[in-house]
Parts: C-alpha cells; structure tokens; sequence
C-alpha cells in the first residue's frame, strides 16, 4: 500500500452512541415471568396475611403468632431480589425487554396503589372523628402502610434504572434535539422519579413513547380510571333518576 492510498482511507467516524439499531426479535422473555411472579407475590401477600390472621385467631398458637407479620416482609425480599437480577443479568438482557418487564409489574399494582392510597386516606380521615381511640390507632397503620408501599414501588426501581442506564448509552432517550446533556438529565430525574409514587409510571410512560413501544397498552392503562370512573358516575346518577322517577310516579299516582 502506498503512502498516498494509505491516508485516503476512511477512518470511522467516532460515536457517541453505541449500536442502537441491533436486531431486536420481541416476543416473550423469561423475565416476564419473573415479572410477572413479582406481581402474584405482592398481591399474594395480603391474602396470606388475612389467612394466617384469622387461623391464628380461631386456633390460637404462640410459635406461629409471628407469621403474619413475615409476610410484610416480601415486598422488601422482592427488591432485593430485582436488584441482583439487575445487577447481574442487567448488562445481558436487551433493554427493549427490561423495559416490558418494568411495564408489568408496574401497570399491574395499579389497582394495588389505589387501594392502599384509599386505604391511607381513610385512616387519616378516622383521626378527625370523635373515637378517641383512633387518634393513637390511625397513624401507626398509616406509617405501616406507607412504608410497605413505598417497598413495594421499589420492586420495579432496579430494572427501570438498569434500562435508563443503558438506554442512554445506546441513544434511545434522545429527543429531537439528540443532545447527549438533555438525554443524561431525562435519566437521572427519571431514577430519581422511581421512588415516588405516580411518577415512577409517568417516567414509564415517557420511556415507551421514546421507545415507541407497549404504546396501545400504555393508552389503555392510562384510559381505565377515566372509563371506569364515567361508568361509575353514569351508574350512580342513573340510578338516582330512576329512583326520582318512581317516586314521582307514586305520588302522581
């Protein structure tokens, strides 16, 4: 090779992004499953709390009085066990799939978060009433609830900041602007968005428009409290026009 043909080859160009248009296949992933158990064990939870409560309360037992209070505990087992599975197979799993198992656990603890929201409301409404008693009941099962809750939204923490991550080294998160510095700023407000409620999911939701991914599930998911609060309103007056109209015709008639 001669010294003129030697520098007229090209020489690549330096990226800032890795390779963001690897082949990516879809489909499901064993993580789902993994996912998905995440969600049957936090849900499961609360039943085999009330279970074992109330077989303890009918065959009362002092070295099973405890086993309650263990089941608390599993939101905080399934945190630290996302964190090692992200820790560990974070780098090795494509992130498109971090990304739907993130989406299935926290899409499916909606209705778990809305209960225990009510759930904390109306305790601390009880504090107001004249039952004396409940002011120094009420804010211990606040505070217990709250913290159970605020475990169980770290569940999905580790893999969605394993996704950020990676999802901005590869480019993914970049707008129309593509500026690396707004990429690296959506990231860090995004993880720290995982640790309070309702903005874990709207950091979520961001991630599939940018992803262009789980963009109709994520229509229908924002769409349910709308549709099944109008259908709620629409029983409720609906049925008192029917009870106005019956009564209207027994007093015409």
């Amino acid at each position: 090779m001669s010294y003129q043909q030697q520098y007229q080859q090209p020489y690549p160009a330096p990226r800032i992004y890795s390779n963001v248009s690897q082949p990516f296949k879809g489909g499901f992933h064993p993580l789902y499953i993994w996912s998905i158990a995440c969600v049957v064990l936090t849900y499961g939870y609360i039943f085999l709390f009330f279970i074992s409560s109330n077989y303890l309360r009918n065959v009362p037992n002092e070295k099973l009085s405890g086993l309650p209070f263990m089941y608390l505990w599993i939101p905080f087992a399934l945190t630290i066990a996302n964190t090692v599975i992200a820790v560990t197979y974070g780098r090795k799993i494509d992130r498109r799939y971090l990304l739907g198992a993130v989406l299935i656990i926290k899409y499916s603890l909606i209705p778990y978060f809305v209960a225990g929201g009510l759930l904390i409301a109306i305790f601390f409404l009880l504090i107001f009433t004249p039952v004396v008693i409940m002011i120094f009941v009420s804010p211990p099962i606040i505070m217990v609830l709250s913290v159970i809750g605020w475990f169980t939204l770290l569940e999905s923490a580790p893999l969605m900041t394993v996704y950020l991550i990676r999802a901005a080294r590869e480019g993914a998160l970049k707008g129309r602007t593509a500026r690396k510095t707004a990429e690296i700023v959506f990231c860090v407000f995004a993880c720290i968005m995982q640790m309070f409620f309702c903005l874990d999911v709207l950091a979520a939701v961001i991630c599939c428009f940018k992803e262009k991914r789980h963009i109709k599930i994520t229509i229908c998911v924002l769409a349910a409290p709308v549709v099944i609060f109008g259908v709620t309103m629409g029983i409720i007056i609906g049925r008192d026009l029917i009870t106005k109209a019956i009564v209207m015709k027994n007093a015409g008639g």
